[in-house]
């Protein structure tokens, strides 16, 4: 006779959504993080892959569903520059229930040098799975990975470590790797080595133009609203075309678009975020102060 396992009774369902919600932590945090890092193997954030939402004594939670995006959280006093207008005003990872991870690794990263942070990321990327083979669950295979929805890399040497820990998230079979960072000026984009893509993240612009002076041919720009719904615009201060992102538009996840994992725009064009999140309205005002061109865009067919 088989013995029955748990899997074979039918919990009661407060039961079964505690014991669904417990299987899911697990799955997204059983990587090797430390206090200054988080790894997610399986991430539990909407605009990255797709979730199952499910209430849980009335509060929601998101279950992973295929297919799958890995991702990373460093401490964003560690790695951000002072220059980011969001720092400390309105970034959304300090809203929500990254908040409070966010501060963790804040208040563990005192000390530490953003060097000594992303040495950590790297450790965890490289452990993450047993340091064996990445999930071919992924939207195109491999697993994809998202670097640093919080934080950023520091320094020039941090991007090489981290250009390092991508070639071997590819070689075990990883799917694409993407990131976001403030500090374009500072970190010349030959230092993230290639094979993946770096987004200069960029509020105006005359930085929109600067970037791509600066070699980096993905560009971001973060607006406090589409101007034109749903249709491109123009850019004041640069000789480009802004298009909205579509996973703020149509619901589609980003390892379902792809646009900034592996299809670069055409030459003149950037992707446009506009402002979300539960500190949005702060977010706005730290925009409206960085630069006076946001209200100057106008909407092309």
């Amino acid at each position: 006779m088989r013995t029955l396992t748990l899997r074979d009774v039918a919990l009661p369902e407060p039961l079964a959504l505690a014991c669904a919600r417990r299987g899911a932590k697990r799955q997204r945090e059983s990587a090797p993080s430390t206090a200054t890092v988080r790894f997610q193997e399986a991430s539990a954030n909407r605009k990255l892959a797709p979730q199952k939402r499910a209430l849980y004594y009335g509060h929601g939670y998101q279950t992973p569903q295929a297919p799958f995006c890995s991702s990373t959280y460093v401490s964003i006093q560690a790695t951000c520059p002072a220059t980011c207008p969001f720092k400390g005003a309105g970034c959304y990872v300090d809203a929500g229930y990254t908040r409070r991870i966010s501060k963790l690794m804040d208040a563990a990263a005192v000390g530490k040098s953003s060097l000594d942070v992303i040495r950590e990321e790297v450790a965890a990327i490289d452990g993450a799975f047993g340091g064996g083979a990445v999930p071919q669950d992924g939207a195109q295979g491999g697993r994809d990975l998202r670097l640093h929805i919080g934080g950023d890399v520091g320094n020039a040497q941090g991007a090489r470590l981290l250009a390092g820990a991508v070639r071997r998230w590819r070689k075990r079979g990883g799917g694409a790797v993407w990131v976001y960072t403030h500090l374009w000026r500072e970190v010349n984009r030959i230092e993230w080595g290639a094979g993946w893509a770096v987004h200069a993240s960029v509020e105006n612009g005359e930085e929109v133009a600067a970037a791509w002076e600066a070699g980096y041919k993905r560009v971001v720009l973060v607006v406090q609203r589409f101007p034109q719904g749903g249709k491109a615009f123009r850019v004041p201060g640069a000789q480009a075309t802004a298009v909205p992102c579509p996973a703020e538009l149509e619901g589609a996840t980003c390892v379902q678009c792809r646009r900034c994992l592996d299809n670069l725009l055409p030459r003149g064009m950037v992707t446009a975020f506009a402002i979300h999140g539960t500190r949005a309205a702060a977010a706005a005002h730290a925009l409206a102060e960085a630069s006076g061109a946001q209200g100057r865009l106008k909407g092309v067919s």
